[in-house]
Formats: C-alpha cells, sequence, structure tokens
C-alpha cells in the first residue's frame, strides 16, 4: 500500500504511523488509508462538527448510499471531525502499473466526492436545513 500511494500524483507528506494506517495528504486535505489485504480504505477530512447540521448529514448520508457511484463511500465520525472514506478493492490479478492507475483514479474520485458535498454543505443554508430537519419531522409522522 505505501508503494502504492508513493507513487501517486495527488498523494503527499506520507507519514506511516501504524502497519497498517498511512496518513497523508491528499491534493491538499488531510487524508488516511488502512489496509485490510483484500482492499483499501481511504478516508479524507471532511469537515469539523461544528460547521455542519445532523440534518445535513443525515442529507449527504441518503445521497451516499442512493447513488450507485458513491455506495463505497460513508461518513465517520472521529475526535471531533467528520471523514469521508471511500473503499478500494484490490485485485491480485491486475498487473502493477494498472493498480496504480486505478488506485489514481480512485483517489481523484474521492477527491471529486469531497469536493462536491463541500460545495453542498456550503450552498445548504441554514433555513434550508432547518426545511430538511422540518420534511423529517414530517415524514417519521407519517411512519408508524
Amino acid at each position: 500500500m505505501l508503494d502504492m500511494l508513493k507513487r501517486q500524483p495527488l498523494v503527499s507528506d506520507i507519514d506511516l504511523s501504524d502497519i497498517n494506517i498511512i496518513q497523508f495528504i491528499l491534493n491538499g486535505i488531510p487524508a488516511k488509508a488502512m489496509d485490510y489485504h483484500h482492499s483499501i480504505c481511504i478516508g479524507v477530512f471532511f469537515i469539523e462538527r461544528k460547521m455542519i447540521s445532523n440534518s445535513v448529514i443525515q442529507y449527504i448520508t441518503l445521497m451516499l448510499v442512493a447513488l450507485e457511484n458513491t455506495q463505497d463511500f460513508a461518513l465517520q465520525f472521529n475526535d471531533g471531525n467528520w471523514w469521508l472514506w471511500g473503499r478500494y478493492t484490490l485485485d491480485n490479478s491486475e498487473i502493477i502499473g494498472s493498480e496504480n492507475q486505478e488506485l489514481s483514479m480512485k483517489l481523484e474520485q474521492i477527491h471529486a466526492v469531497i469536493q462536491h458535498l463541500s460545495g453542498l454543505v456550503a450552498t445548504l443554508s441554514p433555513s434550508q436545513s432547518n426545511a430538511l430537519t422540518k420534511q423529517k419531522k414530517h415524514i417519521s409522522k407519517a411512519i408508524p
């Protein structure tokens, strides 16, 4: 995993803090990678907890699950911050060059999702997030 990350153009400042966890910078954003031997989970800092409402987090979580292209992504709360995690499954039959190219595409996809979500958070004003909360309460009343 370390060798693969070193060859990625979007990755810098690699720090091997643990045998299975590598911290690095993904195009200016703090990130982590965890090696599970069959796949790699890549987490990218998303936003501080105090900067986003629970209703916006719920909206984003539903969006990640609903869209086919983002079903390998999840949000995790850790140390007062939200992180976006994406899974990259290793294919042992691939040659090294192809594997590096696929990881590069996955890193670009994760970065693009973070940029999109950051833009989404910036456009959701408090009044819109209040409307999301009201809608959630309205829906929960309809479901027994």
